[in-house]
């Protein structure tokens, strides 16, 4: 899970309108704070990063304890590149609300990408725990892809098929369990998630050297062309078009 491109997705998932009224706000604190978070989050989401900054600042002048204000905030900290500032930020949102599951998840993502993955999995964990949070899935995958970082092979299958158990179609999942069942010399399984994992996902260099792989296993000449010849032209300058190169 690329930091980069993850954070780029939070990004545009927040896209909307950016005209809401606040000119009557002054009477419900409540209405007020709302409006001012949704303003931020979408001024955000245009790249408007000083607007959405002034907006942030106003809910925070009314709430500085909003755990939804200050996600928000950690979120335009981290397009800026302070990090630090941005996981102080989704602390004190949790410190607010513990059941605040997106501030969690974004928390989680920054200490997965700087590779604390025992802390990283413990947050996904608490994440995934809520059952009525609408990307609990990637909660398991981030638990699953966590564990797989340490080492502890079994507890990331058990994490990433729970992932697919709530959403059969995500991509990143498919692809580990595919690569795990290769590892573990159960191709038929490897292949099965392979194939799932092309229905539903564009190609990517690791998925077409898997698929050489397995095609090679199973003696299927034609797919293993197909597959290299993919990896060639749609990806030429990839370590694993490079590596398939070294190895013919």
């Amino acid at each position: 899970m690329p930091f980069k491109f993850v954070l780029s997705l939070l990004l545009l998932s927040l896209a909307a309108c950016s005209t809401i009224n606040t000119s009557n706000n002054g009477a419900d604190p409540e209405r007020a704070l709302a409006n001012y978070i949704q303003l931020g989050r979408n001024y955000l989401s245009e790249g408007q990063r000083d607007q959405a900054r002034f907006n942030l600042f106003k809910a925070l002048e009314i709430d500085d304890r909003s755990p939804d204000a200050n996600n928000v905030m950690a979120l335009l900290y981290e397009t800026e590149g302070e990090i630090e500032l941005a996981k102080q930020l989704y602390s004190r949102a949790l410190s607010s609300d513990r059941d605040y599951s997106p501030a969690r998840m974004n928390y989680a993502r920054i200490l997965y990408a700087q590779e604390e993955y025992g802390e990283a999995r413990t947050q996904y964990q608490l994440a995934a725990d809520d059952v009525n949070y609408r990307l609990r899935p990637d909660a398991f995958v981030g638990v699953g892809m966590s564990a797989l970082r340490r080492g502890q092979t079994e507890n990331a299958k058990e994490a990433l098929r729970r992932a697919l158990q709530l959403n059969p179609n995500i991509g990143w999942a498919l692809l580990e369990v595919a690569e795990i069942a290769y590892q573990e010399r159960e191709f038929p399984l490897s292949m099965e998630y392979l194939e799932q994992y092309e229905r539903s996902t564009a190609e990517t260099p690791r998925s077409l050297a898997l698929g050489i792989h397995l095609s090679r296993i199973f003696n299927d000449s034609d797919s293993e062309q197909s597959y290299a010849l993919a990896l060639r032209s749609m990806f030429p300058d990839s370590m694993e078009a490079r590596q398939h190169q070294l190895d013919q």
